[in-house]
C-alpha cells in the first residue's frame, strides 16, 4: 500500500446483456454484478468519485478492474455507495461492477479480491459477493461515520462521556441541517440521524460515531466543529437547537478538518459485509495536555499515522478471516 506513483484515470462506461436464471436463483447473463467492500486512505486521493485529471478512489478501482484476468477492457465501470471528500478515510465503502460471468465463475470471490488488490495502492478490497443484476449500491439502510474530536485544537482532555453524550444528543432525530451542511441544489436539507454517541477507546472519549440512512455534504464535519465549540463554551447548546429548528444559516458555525473523519461502515439489505471488531485502545494516543501549537502539530502527525494503522489493522483482520 505504498511507494507507487499516483495514477490518473478517465471515467469508463459499462454495458448490458440478455439475462437468464442461474442455479442459485439470481438472474444472470453473460455478465454478473459483483458487490465488494473496500477501504482507503483518503489523503492519497482527490475524493472517492472519479474526476478528470486527478487521482480518485473510483479511478484506481476502474483501472484495477480493467487489468488482465478480470475485464481486460477500458470500459470497466465501478459504482460506489458513498461519496467522500479528499482527505476522508474509509474503513468501509461499498462498490459494485459487472464482470464476465465466465471470469467470475473461474476466479470467484477470493480471486477477485486478490487480482483487484494487485492493482491497488492506498486502498484495499476486503470482501466481495455476487448480487442481483443491476444492483444499485447508492440506497443504503445505514451509513456510519466516526470523527476523532480529540485531534481538534480546542478539545478538552477532561471531557467526560456524559458531557459529550449530552451535546451529541442534540443532533439525534429528524432536523433541518441547513446550518450544519453545504446544501446542494435540489437536495432536501432534512435528515434523520438515527444515533450520535461518544466514540471511546480504553475508557477515554476520542470522538463520536454518527449513523443515518444518508448525510448531506460536510454535515458530519460541521457537527464535529459545533460539538467542540459547545464543549469549549463558545457556542451554546441552545444556539445549536435553535439552528436545527430554524433551518436557516444565521451565522457560519464552522467546519472541522476532513483529516479526522472516517466512513466507518455501510449496511445494505442485499449485500452484508463485516470485518469484525478491532480494539483501538492500544493505538490511539491522547493529545498532550497544555501543548503549545508546535507540540500539538507534532502530536497530530502521530495521530494521523495511528488512524491509518487502525484502518490497516481492520483490513488485515478482514482479509485474514478468509484464509
Amino acid at each position: 500500500m505504498g511507494g507507487r506513483r499516483p495514477r490518473i484515470h478517465p471515467r469508463g462506461s459499462g454495458g448490458a446483456a440478455d439475462r437468464r436464471l442461474s442455479r442459485e436463483g439470481l438472474m444472470t447473463s453473460d455478465v454478473v454484478t459483483v458487490a465488494f467492500a473496500l477501504g482507503y486512505l483518503g489523503d492519497s486521493f482527490h475524493g472517492s468519485q472519479v474526476q478528470p485529471d486527478v487521482r480518485t478512489v473510483q479511478g484506481d478501482l476502474e483501472a484495477a478492474l480493467s487489468a488482465p484476468g478480470i475485464t481486460a477492457t477500458e470500459s470497466a465501470r465501478v459504482r460506489m455507495s458513498s461519496r467522500t471528500d479528499a482527505g476522508v478515510h474509509a474503513r468501509m465503502n461499498v462498490g459494485c461492477c459487472e464482470l464476465p460471468a465466465a471470469v467470475w465463475a473461474d476466479i470467484g470471490e477470493d480471486g477477485f479480491i486478490r487480482v483487484m488488490n494487485d492493482g491497488l495502492d492506498e486502498s484495499v478490497v476486503w470482501a466481495a459477493m455476487e448480487v442481483e443484476p443491476g444492483w444499485n449500491p447508492r440506497p443504503a439502510l445505514r451509513r456510519t461515520y466516526r470523527y476523532r474530536l480529540e485531534a481538534l485544537r480546542g478539545w478538552n482532555n477532561e471531557t467526560s462521556e456524559e458531557e459529550l453524550s449530552s451535546v451529541l444528543s442534540l443532533f439525534i432525530g429528524e432536523h433541518d441541517f441547513t446550518a450544519f451542511a453545504r446544501i446542494e441544489e435540489g437536495r432536501s436539507p432534512v435528515r434523520c440521524v438515527e444515533s450520535c454517541q461518544p466514540w471511546s477507546e480504553a475508557g477515554r472519549p476520542v470522538g463520536f460515531e454518527i449513523a443515518a440512512e444518508s448525510f448531506l455534504w460536510n454535515q458530519v464535519r460541521r457537527i464535529a466543529w459545533a460539538v467542540v465549540r459547545v464543549l469549549a463554551g463558545d457556542l451554546s447548546a441552545a444556539a445549536v437547537s435553535e439552528a436545527l429548528a430554524a433551518g436557516v444559516v444565521r451565522s457560519d458555525l464552522g467546519v472541522a478538518s476532513a483529516r479526522w473523519l472516517t466512513l466507518w461502515s455501510i449496511e445494505h439489505a442485499q449485500a452484508e459485509f463485516d470485518s469484525g471488531v478491532v480494539e483501538a485502545g492500544d493505538l490511539l494516543s491522547a493529545p498532550p495536555a497544555d501543548a503549545d501549537e508546535r507540540e500539538h502539530r507534532m502530536w497530530q502527525a502521530t495521530a494521523e499515522m495511528e488512524q491509518k494503522l487502525l484502518l490497516r489493522r481492520c483490513w488485515m483482520q478482514a482479509l485474514s478471516t478468509r484464509r
